[in-house]
């Protein structure tokens, strides 16, 4: 298991991963996005001197709230053209993996049918892999905290290119409900990524673990008894950073003593 943190996009890029890199943290989840952190606002000779300096990795992250499920193709277009447009920097970094965000409900018009809404995005996540592969990357899938969006939604989109994988993220698993095995259970065998924060269940809080209500020991052990050993984020927004590296001493914790 490598832990890392994902850089705050409203604080500068080098200095999350500088501030990564001085707390033992083995890789930073790049997300380029705004409003301090969009791609023409990225040093990236600075940021690989840093990262290389640390020895630590980078695993790609795109905006989550580009319209793949549009029903304008112009726009479905233009959000895979802002995601192609990060390869460069991330196959740069050194990264392996990109992840791509499946529109939550509320993203979706519905006055179209819901098959159309799924099918676009799948035809986006088909077209990005296709053009992830010259630069040795692969799209991954993150879905979304929203009880709407079914396994089967899930399926269909990893179905149309066997080369997507899978972002997992256990916070958003937790949204209306634990889905986190059922997730597991069918789409194991394609993850290639975790994301871990706490919630209460209503909504994406992205609060320090143990401060809602994740059963993380078995969110942990799940993970292992799929066995997944991969990288692990913590997507954890606190104003007081002790609790990020609180919620680090706790999965390091938990890792170790999960069956």
């Amino acid at each position: 298991m490598q832990l890392g943190i994902m850089n705050d996009p409203r604080l500068d890029a080098c200095a999350e991963a500088r501030w990564a890199a001085a707390h033992g943290f083995e890789f930073l989840d790049l997300t380029i996005e705004g409003p301090c952190a969009a791609l023409e606002q990225i040093d990236v000779t600075e940021l690989q001197t840093i990262l290389t300096d640390a020895g630590m990795g980078v695993v790609g992250h795109t905006a989550w709230y580009l319209p793949f499920a549009s029903p304008l193709a112009r726009l479905r277009q233009a959000a895979v053209e802002c995601v192609a447009d990060t390869f460069d920097l991330f196959a740069r970094l050194g990264a392996c993996t990109v992840n791509v965000h499946i529109p939550a409900g509320r993203q979706m018009v519905h006055l179209f049918r819901r098959d159309n809404n799924v099918r676009w995005v799948a035809e986006c996540f088909a077209q990005l892999a296709e053009r992830a592969a010259p630069y040795n990357l692969q799209i991954m899938a993150e879905h979304p905290p929203d009880p709407g969006i079914g396994i089967s939604d899930i399926a269909s989109i990893l179905a149309i290119d066997k080369r997507l994988g899978l972002h997992l993220d256990v916070g958003h698993a937790n949204v209306g409900g634990d889905k986190l095995e059922g997730l597991l259970d069918r789409f194991g065998s394609r993850l290639v990524h975790v994301h871990l924060s706490d919630n209460r269940g209503k909504s994406d809080d992205h609060m320090p673990l143990g401060a809602g209500r994740v059963d993380w020991p078995r969110a942990i052990r799940l993970l292992k008894q799929h066995g997944y050993d991969g990288t692990i984020t913590l997507e954890v927004f606190s104003q007081d950073r002790d609790y990020l590296l609180l919620s680090a001493q706790k999965v390091r914790a938990w890792w170790r003593d999960a069956a």
